[in-house]
């Protein structure tokens, strides 16, 4: 029995990495948590979210997404469209300090993944 706790607890580190944040590889910012990672990265054209999971690119194709910026009482919404292998483009859009940003989206296969920015997480990413 002792063994098996033992085993158990130096399991718990490996466990916690499996599903741990990646780091951005498009200059972005990671989303909070959840299965699947989103990458924030802003443009002069809108804004593009990148999608991994597990550190593998998710395919994006035929995928619909929505983008909701905003704070306390007062949203924006933005229609994504996929684009390139794992991209979610969303033109005009713009996350503003003070902001918080979630994305949705409804993939190829039907599946649907969810991306949070909360407020302070999404200023790290806007640019003046």
């Amino acid at each position: 029995m002792r063994i098996q706790l033992i085993a158990l607890l130096v399991s718990l580190p490996l466990a916690v990495l499996a599903h741990g944040d990646w780091p951005p590889r498009h200059g972005g910012t990671m989303n909070v948590g959840g299965e699947t990672s989103f990458e924030m990265v802003r443009h002069r054209n809108g804004m593009t979210f990148h999608m991994s999971d597990h550190g593998e690119d998710l395919p994006t194709a035929g995928s619909k997404a929505v983008l909701t910026v905003g704070q306390a009482g007062e949203q924006r919404r933005y229609e994504g469209q996929a684009r390139g292998s794992n991209e979610l483009h969303f033109p005009g859009a713009r996350v503003a300090r003070g902001e918080a940003a979630v994305v949705k989206a409804t993939l190829g296969n039907g599946a649907i993944v969810v991306g949070r920015f909360p407020a302070q997480q999404a200023a790290a990413s806007a640019r003046p």
